[in-house]
């Protein structure tokens, strides 16, 4: 085949683009006019006996008005290259490294080797965004080719050596960067040795808690009274040995892939929190609530990330973490902890014990210099749906079908929940609809919700203080009004302010806006302002709009999404705030 034509172009997908064309078609010779080419190599490209030229196939696909990569024949797909691909889309080399901003040097050895450069870790996505494939399919073709296949054929017994030599019995150093080893794989796929050494270095480590694992069944094998004992443990040995053989037998392809894909510290940091908090609270967020910028969040990987836009007057971009991305988390997170110890979020889980609350003296200090208080509602104050949530659900879920609105495949069990899963698809007449239906439920539930344990005596003990006072929600105003009517024989209701679910669903929490309208409204200083809540959604909107936070967990799966989520300043339940605000 002569250089630069493109395998699997397909001449008769060029006949179909042809005759599609509005009106009675396209004849060959208007065709042939047009690309400025003859007509007898038209029907040499539609017999399938010539294969076009790139900047021929992007002609051809302009003047039919369709992508060059449609007039390629699909299940040729696993011959291709990623040079047949650039092809296929209309791209000389020097073409598609001009539109990536590469040297054709660079681009060339990205394109045979499947070597990026370092700094250049979204191009992957990049080249999937300019090549009409997904992330992962660009991925396989670079997995195939052959120079990829001779790297990956050199890696395997070096780092079997590798492997070999550091998880020997006793052993328990790193490989570190100037082991010949490490220099050599660092070469082959073009990191510094420093990089590849921790990489490697958590690979022994996870391998070494393998074999310690295999060793321990051994004992029982060998030793065990019971011959049941011993049979359990002899299985567990051979799934043992399976795992370590897995682990080294995909370890070069990994590599491989992680090297041409590693995001920068505060990539991932960013990754990581858009993970926290996916599935405690599934929304998008801003770069604020994500404590991070636009700028990384535009330039990390598209394949990784979903960009929303806010919706709102004066609204930035939401984000949310893509299927590929959770993957993408998953699959290299061991690594990137290595890598970055300072930026992994869930190192601060670590750093606080589970029942790591704020002690009294600390949670006193917080208060010293308080002169606002803001209070979610639902899950603090009480517990607005308790015997009817999922009749609730089942309610708004019916309304939602009749409204023509998607469902969630897993929908939230929380009613305000599932309306915060409407708000990117609903149009506005359509979310006051469920809202005016929610806020309906959630007035009746109010007038038989109870106090949760030692709320009215922290109520009253607010109220007589100097302080500003207000709940801030996302559930109806009218429920909160209901809730706290019940209890004006212990309390003065009139002295909380109310800051209900907004009449723009989009500006619940976890967006800033309630939060920022109280402070706002009560002329508050927010640097004096706490906002004591029991969700992620509390915290993301108390930190956006920067006011202190602290989280009621009364549960430890309550504590944990809180702690994923960068929350340290926890208490266990309302009884502990009222110990600390009573002895100030």
């Amino acid at each position: 085949m002569a250089r630069g034509l493109a395998v699997g172009f397909d001449g008769q997908r060029l006949r179909m683009a042809r005759s599609a064309v509005q009106g009675d078609g396209l004849s060959v010779a208007a065709l042939a006019a047009r690309i400025g080419a003859s007509k007898e190599e038209i029907l040499l490209y539609e017999a399938g006996t010539r294969r076009p030229e790139a900047p021929r196939i992007k002609q051809l696909a302009d003047v039919l008005g369709v992508d060059a990569i449609s007039l390629a024949d699909p299940d040729t797909m696993e011959q291709w290259t990623l040079a047949d691909l650039r092809r296929l889309n209309g791209y000389r080399l020097r073409d598609l490294s001009e539109s990536l901003a590469l040297s054709v040097r660079a681009y060339g050895r990205a394109e045979r080797e499947g070597v990026f450069p370092p700094q250049r870790f979204a191009l992957l996505a990049d080249l999937a965004d300019k090549l009409g494939v997904t992330a992962i399919e660009i991925e396989r073709i670079i997995a195939r080719s052959a120079k990829v296949q001779v790297r990956i054929r050199v890696a395997v017994p070096t780092l079997r050596a590798l492997i070999r030599s550091y998880t020997r019995a006793g052993r328990l150093d790193a490989p570190p960067p100037d082991d010949s080893g490490i220099k050599t794989l660092a070469s082959l796929y073009g990191r510094p040795a420093a990089t590849v050494a921790v990489v490697i270095g958590q690979e022994i480590t996870n391998l070494r808690a393998v074999l310690r694992r295999q060793a321990s069944l051994q004992v029982v094998a060998d030793f065990s009274a019971t011959a049941d004992e011993q049979a359990e443990a002899i299985k567990g040995i051979h799934a043992q040995k399976s795992r370590i053989q897995q682990i080294i037998s995909t370890l070069p392809q990994r590599l491989d892939s992680f090297f041409r894909c590693a995001l920068p510290a505060e990539h991932w940091r960013a990754l990581s929190h858009l993970s926290s908090v996916a599935d405690s609270l599934g929304v998008p967020l801003s770069a604020a609530q994500l404590m991070t910028t636009d700028t990384t969040l535009s330039t990390m990987p598209s394949n990784l990330v979903d960009t929303f836009p806010d919706g709102t007057a004066g609204g930035t971009e939401q984000y949310a973490i893509s299927e590929d991305g959770i993957k993408h988390h998953a699959q290299f997170r061991a690594w990137y902890d290595a890598l970055y110890p300072r930026t992994r979020s869930h190192l601060q889980l670590r750093g606080v014990p589970a029942n790591g609350h704020l002690p009294l003296p600390e949670l006193q200090r917080r208060f010293t210099d308080i002169d606002t208080v803001l209070l979610s509602f639902d899950g603090l104050l009480c517990r607005l749906f308790v015997t009817n949530r999922q009749t609730v659900t089942h309610e708004l879920a019916h309304a939602a079908h009749n409204l023509r609105l998607p469902l969630d495949a897993q929908p939230s069990p929380d009613p305000v929940g599932m309306l915060r899963s409407f708000v990117r698809h609903g149009t506005p007449s359509k979310l006051r609809r469920l809202d005016h239906l929610l806020t309906s439920f959630e007035v009746e539930a109010a007038r038989q919700a109870q106090p949760l344990p030692g709320v009215t005596q922290f109520l009253r003990i607010v109220s007589e203080r100097e302080w500003n006072a207000a709940v801030v929600t996302d559930h109806a105003a009218d429920a909160v009004e209901t809730f706290l009517a019940y209890l004006n024989h212990t309390i003065a209701p009139h002295r909380f302010g109310v800051f209900g679910r907004p009449a723009d669903p989009r500006r619940m929490k976890p967006n800033p806006h309630l939060v920022a309208l109280a402070t706002t409204t009560l002329r508050a200083d927010r640097t004096r302002t706490v906002l004591l809540g029991e969700s992620v959604a509390d915290f993301l909107a108390a930190r956006a709009a920067g006011v202190e936070f602290i989280g009621v967990a009364s549960s430890p799966h309550q504590l944990r999404l809180l702690r994923q989520a960068g929350v340290t300043g926890t208490v266990s339940s309302i009884q502990s705030l009222t110990r600390a605000l009573s002895s100030l």
